[in-house]
């Protein structure tokens, strides 16, 4: 048997449960996928069954082999692709930040993640591991809802609270959130460089320098973030695929599908088709 015949092939299957607004969760085998350097609106909280994984968590980068978990922020800017030969599987659970902090916390407040390297907790594992044997199973009811439940609240060790502030090293730029602005309001517009710059007071290459430097990503990829999330909400909600690419922006399904896969992993019909 060649080396190419051991490898494990890509597979890739979605949930979105209907008794949990705002969880998701990916079950996968990738070995040649690769994520481009992209964000989510919700925490990401995954498990590495088998296999390694690299990525890039904004400045920092990371490797998470089998049995270790690795947990991401709202909005943190990261990559991710096989650390060897054989790929990785993984299992991730998505959450929207709200879930977080009222089931993490009880009072509701948006917490932030203790640690941003890769981690080992033997008893979150197996609770995430539960919680996604529940999705697999197609578990109804309180049967998917506890599990989920009681994964967030082995997350709490870590989670610390929200600061007031936040560190002036990356204190917001007034003129990096008036293009963001125009990038979240025109969100499957085309935008020019000129046109971000002249709102900004920046010149383009200052703005480019300092949106980069503020948000992890250029802006043409940031409005590609804006247009998936409102792509995954328009296909959770029924709308076609052909529809939802163009209105979002896409010159067609095609090129809906393979942005698409490679921020989330799986196709806009399988994504579709999650529920």
């Amino acid at each position: 048997m060649t080396r190419d015949a051991e490898r494990p092939s890509e597979r890739a299957a979605y949930f979105r449960p209907k008794e949990l607004p705002g969880v998701e969760a990916l079950h996968a085998t990738f070995v040649e996928h690769a994520y481009r350097p992209h964000s989510h609106p919700t925490w990401t909280i995954a498990v590495v069954e088998a296999g390694a994984a690299r990525f890039s968590v904004e400045t920092t980068r990371q490797r998470a082999d089998a049995g270790e978990l690795f947990v991401l922020e709202p909005d943190a800017v990261h990559t991710g692709m096989a650390a060897v030969p054989e790929g990785w599987t993984y299992k991730v659970l998505y959450l929207e930040p709200s879930l977080v902090g009222a089931w993490a916390d009880g009072g509701g407040r948006t917490p932030r993640a203790a640690r941003w390297v890769v981690f080992r907790d033997r008893v979150l594992r197996a609770r995430l591991q539960a919680a996604h044997s529940a999705f697999a199973a197609g578990e109804t009811g309180i049967a998917v809802e506890v599990p989920v439940i009681e994964a967030v609240a082995a997350l709490r060790p870590h989670l610390r609270p929200l600061p007031a502030e936040r560190p002036a090293h990356r204190a917001e730029h007034a003129a990096v959130r008036r293009a963001v602005a125009v990038l979240r309001e025109q969100w499957n517009a085309r935008v020019s460089l000129s046109e971000l710059s002249a709102a900004s007071g920046l010149s383009a290459f200052e703005l480019a320098r300092r949106f980069r430097e503020q948000t992890g990503l250029p802006p043409h990829a940031f409005q590609l973030d804006v247009r998936i999330a409102r792509a995954r909400s328009l296909l959770a909600a029924g709308e076609p695929a052909a529809a939802v690419a163009a209105h979002c922006g896409f010159a067609d399904q095609p090129h809906l599908t393979r942005v698409f896969k490679r921020a989330v992993g799986v196709t806009p019909a399988r994504y579709a088709s999650a529920a």
